[in-house]
């Protein structure tokens, strides 16, 4: 992913962007502005023809997870880490208490 095509995903559906790359971005948009109420049997038809069933349960978890992650992070008042107006891959400024998990992160139990 670049620069590029972020700016092409912010209009996804009058870009260039490939149709499989665009119903996926609909499904994103839909599951986080409408908690997913526009996805109906007409939709998943279009969805399957550019994913599995596998796919799909794939890629509406990873939605799921990151949607989560931004809730989390915004009830925790966690600011993704940015430099210059660019994400660095530095750890996120955290609690210290947090640090090791986001260092490490794994099931430690």
């Amino acid at each position: 992913m670049n620069e590029e095509m972020i700016e092409k995903m912010k209009d996804h559906q009058n870009s260039d962007l490939d149709d499989r790359t665009k119903i996926a971005l609909d499904l994103t948009e839909d599951f986080i502005m409408n908690h997913a109420n526009g996805v109906d049997d007409d939709y998943m038809g279009r969805l399957k023809v550019h994913y599995s069933d596998a796919e799909v349960v794939e890629l509406t978890i990873a939605i799921g997870i990151w949607d989560s992650v931004h809730k989390f992070n915004n009830v925790f008042d966690v600011h993704p880490p940015v430099e210059d107006g660019e994400f660095t891959v530095d750890p996120p400024d955290v609690p210290e208490a947090m640090l090791q998990h986001v260092l490490e992160p794994g099931n430690k139990y």
